[in-house]
């Protein structure tokens, strides 16, 4: 029996302190209800967890980002419902407007409400934004950059790479146009009559002198849909293409004759009519040393008026328009120089380079084809029913792509959400306290903390019972 040394508390002192550190940690589990508070608690644990704790936080911000990418595009959209209702009534003003019932004056007041639509249309293309990012301007679709200035590309859609594409303009695209025409003279009564250009009817009036035939000239050649240059005697059309016709009509053949007409190429029908004819734009896929110079073997090629259409396989698409001077540029050789700049980018995931890139393509007047709409005559008007019925086609395409843009975003959205549920889940399992199992433990170390502190009492008591020997 030793009083110096107390082996006995020692031992107990030790399970104590043991059994208290078990106890202080299950308190800290269950009041935190994380099961690792500390790295030195599980560092292999730790940090895979932080990892998965970053990888949580991008995953939940890929999904506001991709709900922002929704509500762009729905933005986008209702502008183009707002032109698809204007194209509706375009229709409907084109249609009325090819009824010879009608006069001078109320065609003249159709043709004054499809221009305020039409303003309205590119007012809609320039103002629809989202936080100060214009949408349907042509600033969020893919940048290319041409050799020839003038081209402008109408489309390109996502299947072509970045990259030069290379065509050959062969023969440029030719509005109808009339040459010679000349207004210096005075009209007497045996040249007075009217001339009609595409329907439009031009009084030229006994006394009327070189300055108002060529105002009338003018103002005529205008609600025609073409312009006068009485420097040059040219009425030129405002369209290009093998199907626009400039139709001139006369009803005084020496009226006809004083004004140079006919002259050029041209032909006539039954009544007389004469009828001034366009041209296409004819071009080729430019040759390199290894083939085509950017597109594939299986592209087609198509021309309507001063447009390149180029087709491939898997939907792909590629739109230009060139200017009618083309073969005098570089011998007529364009290259159009394809990039991945320009698209609205949404990055839809946790990790680098995991995004969505959204083109959106130009809706104004003038890419849908609405920027020479008139309807002061039965053939004008004819015409701009159809080229109302190409933009609403135009139109309903673009709106069909934004619709598979917004379903593809909800989609990720959907699997964002399905992601972020079971890496949580996994999270969870590694850093969250099992609240039944730790109560356990700390139960068990509570009662293991009262059994040590009873045993350390009584081995700190044994010592006394050597005082009984000394006391015989």
């Amino acid at each position: 029996m030793r009083i110096n040394t107390n082996i006995s508390a020692i031992i107990a002192n030790q399970e104590l302190d043991s059994t208290e550190t078990k106890l202080s940690k299950s308190l800290e589990r269950l009041s935190s209800g994380y099961k690792i508070n500390h790295s030195k608690d599980d560092p292999a644990g730790l940090a895979i967890s932080q990892k998965m704790r970053t990888q949580l936080k991008g995953l939940d911000q890929s999904d506001h980002n991709a709900q922002d990418g929704v509500s762009v595009l729905q933005t986008a959209e209702g502008g183009m419902t707002e032109i698809q209702s204007m194209l509706a009534r375009m229709k409907e003003l084109s249609v009325q407007a090819a009824n010879d019932v009608n006069s001078k004056d109320e065609r003249a007041a159709i043709q004054q409400e499809i221009d305020a639509l039409t303003n309205e249309i590119d007012r809609i293309a320039t103002d629809t934004d989202f936080n100060t990012k214009s949408l349907l301007n042509g600033d969020l679709q893919r940048r290319v950059y041409s050799n020839i200035e003038g081209t402008k590309q109408v489309e390109v859609t996502d299947g072509f790479p970045s990259g030069i594409y290379g065509l050959t303009v062969t023969s440029d695209a030719k509005a109808p146009q009339v040459d010679g025409v000349t207004t210096a003279f005075t009209a007497t009564e045996a040249t007075a009559g009217t001339l009609k250009l595409n329907g439009v009817e031009i009084n030229i009036d006994a006394g009327d002198t070189a300055d108002i035939i060529q105002s009338k000239l003018i103002d005529g050649a205008t609600k025609a849909g073409a312009s006068f240059d009485y420097n040059t005697g040219t009425i030129k059309s405002l369209s290009y293409g093998s199907n626009e016709q400039l139709k001139v009509e006369c009803d005084n053949e020496e009226l006809l004759s004083t004004l140079g007409l006919p002259t050029g190429t041209y032909t006539t029908d039954e009544n007389g009519a004469i009828y001034y004819t366009g041209a296409d734009v004819e071009a080729t896929f430019t040759e390199g040393a290894d083939g085509r110079v950017g597109f594939e073997d299986t592209a087609t090629i198509s021309t309507y008026g001063n447009t390149i259409y180029v087709r491939d396989n898997n939907n792909r698409y590629f739109e230009l328009q060139v200017p009618d001077d083309a073969t005098s540029r570089n011998g007529g050789a364009i290259e159009q120089t394809v990039t991945d700049l320009g698209t609205l980018r949404v990055h839809v995931g946790a990790n680098e380079n995991q995004i969505i890139d959204i083109s959106l393509p130009e809706v104004s007047s003038d890419s849908l084809g609405l920027n020479n709409i008139f309807v002061h005559s039965f053939e004008m008007a004819s015409e701009a029913i159809e080229k109302v019925d190409t933009a609403v086609s135009r139109l309903s395409s673009i709106r069909s792509k934004i619709g598979s843009y917004q379903n593809r975003l909800e989609h990720t959205m959907t699997n964002l959400s399905v992601s972020s549920e079971n890496l949580t889940t996994a999270y969870s399992r590694i850093l969250d306290v099992d609240m039944a199992e730790e109560m356990t433990e700390y139960t068990q170390a509570n009662v293991l903390a009262q059994a040590g502190t009873s045993m350390l009492s009584q081995a700190n008591a044994r010592p006394e019972m050597a005082l009984q020997l000394l006391q015989k």
